[in-house]
Parts: structure tokens; C-alpha cells; sequence
């Protein structure tokens, strides 16, 4: 009966009418809809969709008004969703994807005009119950080092055809996520001509709009140093990828073949081939005036490799890792294409890199996510206990 009660106490706001409409306002409102569209990210918009079923689903099979909803509808939803167990015993929805189910909820009802009842006390306070009762500690992705990446790709058939082509294209990725510490989606949206050569630097990569800057409003320029070894420099595998995207354009299936095995067959990873230390560079920057993906994904069987114009996803990168990493003895359990990223933040510490230094590599815009890899992975660094004599 309290439960009753306390769905009587709540009245959502009254939406105005819509008003009458001629066609230029029909014209105006497809613009204002087109426009909304881009406020959220394509990923967060799939999320929240999912969660808007969940919710939806769970109060259609409980009799329950799920548009709008009264906060002790969520409440009740959020306390199902803690007992939901897997088979292991392990509790189905984390903290995280309960308070992502919320935020999807939140979304739809806000967009309809109407209250978050997510946003109520009752909820609020639920949640964070919920938080303190399964507080653990995050489980951050482990960082793969320079000397890691280096044996990923020293493992791949890059002078072998067909494997070298994916194995070519691995190589750049890797790269754009160590040395670029760009995030996986990140590395996935890349186009051609976001990459700029370099003469002094090396290669220029304009991220874009990103998880972290989703207006592109802040400087979005990555830098792809030349290595010191050809095994280790990341223009070198950006010019052999991007000579193998245009060779891929050949119309004639034997001609484009036969071009991408010369290219495999000719450049190994004993040479720079990116214009350093006096070598000749295999792409220019008329190579770059596209605006087509840069890792684009590819087919392969035992004598042949298509490399498509679609462009790979950002999930495909994270397996494609883990893939790397057992054909090169390592274990990949956790670790993903995350591991690139905290990686660069541990070497760099290591090799003495300051906060700023970092932080502008990584495009942070707080010292505190920075001070977080420190502890997890790398606790000596600027920690008073090296200092102690002992």
C-alpha cells in the first residue's frame, strides 16, 4: 500500500500542445531533429537504446508505466537489477552498467519533455547504497610497454603474403594507440587526411572530436616520432600501410596483387622507409589527400588478401590485440587496446616524462588521471619511499 502511495505522489509536467505548423517550420524542425542527432555520440546513442528496452521490457513483464516513470518504478528496477546473478554466481549488471541503464532512462524522458525520476533522491541514494555495498577496485587494463609493442610486432608475417597486409596495418594501429595514446575509437575514425607529414617530428595526427572532447574545441594534434630503430618508429610503419591502400585501388585483381607482394616482399623492418636517417619515403603528403579511412578492414584466405573501404570498428582493434599478443607468446588476459594507451603514461614516467609533458601527449585535461596510472603501475615513481636510504 506505502508503495501505492507513494506512485500516487508524483505528477509529471503537462507538455504543452504542439503548436500548427506550415512547411518552412516542417523544414525547421527536420533541421532541430538532424541537429539534436549529433549531441551524443553514436556509441552512447546505441547504449542508451539498449538500456530504454531493458527498462521498458522489465515494466511491461511487471504491469508498470515505463513512459513516464515514477521514481519507485526505477527504484524497483534498479534492486532487480542487483540480484540478477550469471552462472558463476557473479552479480550480471556492474555498478557501472546499472548507473548506464540510468542514464539511458534519463535521456528518454528528458527528451520527451518529462521529469528524470533517475535523478530522485530515492534513486540517487539506492545507487550509491548499491556502490559502497560492492565497492572494489576498478579493473584498469594492464599497460603494455615499448619493449611489449615492439615484440607484438617483431611477431607478425610482415614480409609474407597474404598475412603481411593485415600484419602492415596491425602495426600502424598499435602505434597510433602506444606512441599516439589515442583511445581505440579514436584510432578507428581516423581518415587519411588527419595525417600530416612531418619533416622534423615525424607524422601529425589530427584526432578530431573525441570521448574526451566531443566538440573538438581543444588542440587535437598527436605526434608519431621517428624511432631511433626502424622496428620502433611509427612513421615508417604509416608510409608502408598507406603505399599498400594504394595499390589496393588497382582495378585488376592480378596487377593489385601482384604490387602489394612486391611491396611486402621488398621492405622489411631492418630499414626506415619513412625519410629518417637519410632513407627515401615511400609516401608523400599527395598520398594523404583523402578523406577515406586510415585502418580499413581487410579479408584474407590462404592465397589472397582484399583490403575493403570500410573502416575497421574500434572493438575489431581491441580484439585484433589480443590476437597479436598470443601469436607472440604473451597472455593477453588483462589487457586491451587500452593497455597501449596506459602504457604510454608508465613508459613515459619512466623515462622521466613530467605531468604536462604526458598530459598534453594523451590529450588529459586532469593531472589526477594521470597520478592514476602512477599509482597502479608504476607506485616508485615520485614516491618519497625511493628516497628513504634504504
Amino acid at each position: 500500500m506505502a508503495a501505492q502511495v507513494r506512485l500516487a505522489a508524483l505528477n509529471a509536467p503537462t507538455v504543452p500542445p504542439e503548436p500548427e505548423v506550415d512547411d518552412e517550420l516542417r523544414e525547421l524542425e527536420e533541421i532541430s531533429r538532424s541537429l539534436e542527432g549529433h549531441t551524443l555520440s553514436a556509441a552512447t546513442r546505441r547504449a542508451y537504446a539498449t538500456a530504454w528496452r531493458a527498462f521498458e521490457d522489465f515494466c511491461t513483464g511487471h504491469g508498470l508505466e515505463a513512459l513516464p516513470a515514477h521514481p519507485e518504478t526505477v527504484r524497483w528496477y534498479v534492486a532487480w537489477m542487483s540480484t540478477q546473478l550469471d552462472d558463476d554466481g557473479v552479480p550480471r549488471f556492474s555498478v557501472a552498467t546499472i548507473r548506464q541503464r540510468l542514464a539511458g532512462i534519463g535521456e528518454r524522458h528528458l527528451r520527451g519533455g518529462l521529469l528524470d525520476p533517475t535523478a530522485h533522491r530515492g534513486v540517487v541514494d539506492l545507487v550509491r547504497g548499491l556502490a559502497k555495498l560492492r565497492a572494489t577496485r576498478p579493473r584498469r587494463k594492464r599497460p603494455l610497454l615499448l619493449d611489449d609493442v615492439v615484440r607484438i610486432i617483431a611477431a607478425m608475417e610482415h614480409d609474407t603474403y597474404p598475412g603481411g597486409v593485415s600484419a602492415t596495418r596491425d602495426a600502424v594501429a598499435l602505434w597510433l594507440g602506444f606512441a599516439g595514446a589515442l583511445r581505440r575509437s579514436e584510432a578507428a575514425a581516423l581518415t587519411l587526411d588527419r595525417l600530416e607529414l612531418h619533416v622534423v617530428d615525424g607524422v601529425h595526427v589530427h584526432v578530431g572530436a573525441s570521448k574526451a572532447d566531443p566538440e573538438n574545441a581543444l588542440p587535437d594534434v598527436v605526434v608519431l616520432p621517428f624511432g631511433s630503430s626502424p622496428a620502433s618508429c611509427p612513421p615508417c610503419a604509416v608510409h608502408r600501410w598507406v603505399v599498400l591502400l594504394g595499390l589496393a585501388r588497382q582495378d585488376d585483381a592480378r596487377t593489385r596483387r601482384r604490387g602489394i607482394m612486391q611491396q611486402l616482399f621488398s621492405y622489411g623492418l631492418e630499414e626506415h622507409v619513412c625519410g629518417a636517417a637519410g632513407s627515401t619515403a615511400l609516401i608523400s603528403s599527395a598520398d594523404l589527400a583523402s578523406d577515406a579511412p586510415l585502418l580499413r578492414a581487410t579479408y584474407r584466405n590462404r592465397k589472397d588478401a582484399r583490403i575493403h573501404a570500410r573502416a575497421v570498428t574500434g572493438d575489431a582493434l581491441h580484439t585484433m590485440l589480443l590476437s597479436r599478443m598470443v601469436e607472440a607468446g604473451m597472455n593477453p588476459a588483462a589487457y586491451g587496446f587500452h593497455s597501449l594507451r596506459a602504457g604510454h603514461v608508465t613508459q613515459a614516467r619512466r623515462n622521466g616524462a613530467s605531468t604536462e609533458e604526458i598530459m598534453r601527449a594523451g590529450r588529459w585535461s586532469r593531472a589526477a588521471t594521470v597520478d592514476v596510472y602512477d599509482r597502479e603501475f608504476n607506485p616508485a615513481a615520485r614516491n618519497s619511499v625511493m628516497r628513504l636510504g634504504l
